[in-house]
């Protein structure tokens, strides 16, 4: 079996049981989208836990989402390498994305600071608002052009 087959997105109806041949719907392998034609997409993000997470197969490499997006031709990709707190994640999407609209910063300039501001955050009493492990599983690869 293809690596690509063993990882993907569980979206609405996951949980619905399978049709007449089979599928499961609102479930998607990594297989079905980097058959896709992503070749104008400027810039995939995959805000969830564990995107760039996949299947490591001897001579394929390691099949992932982030994988399957860059196959279908998506340029930079954003994802995480491990589960975080969604209140980090709303916060440092929320800053990237308005470094990147608003303030019309580059893709990794904006993760870059986006994460910095995730890092120096303070709580009431001054101590550091979040860990390392809060902020540090965003990665982006492929071409930030």
């Amino acid at each position: 079996m293809s690596p690509m087959f063993l990882c993907g997105l569980a979206l609405a109806g996951a949980k619905l049981p399978e049709d007449a041949i089979g599928r499961a719907p609102g479930l998607i392998t990594a297989d079905e989208p980097s058959k896709l034609d992503l070749s104008n997409c400027e810039l995939a993000v995959l805000s969830a836990c564990d995107t760039n997470v996949g299947d490591r197969r001897a001579g394929q490499g390691v099949a992932s989402l982030r994988k399957a997006l860059q196959m279908a031709g998506a340029r930079p990709v954003i994802t995480s390498l491990w589960k975080m707190p969604d209140e980090a994640t709303k916060e440092l999407m929320l800053d990237f994305y308005r470094r990147l609209w608003v303030e019309k910063e580059p893709k990794h300039q904006a993760l870059w600071e986006a994460k910095s501001k995730l890092r120096e955050a303070k709580d009431d009493r001054g101590a550091p608002k979040y860990t390392t492990r809060d902020w540090a599983a965003w990665v982006l690869t492929g071409n930030p052009d």
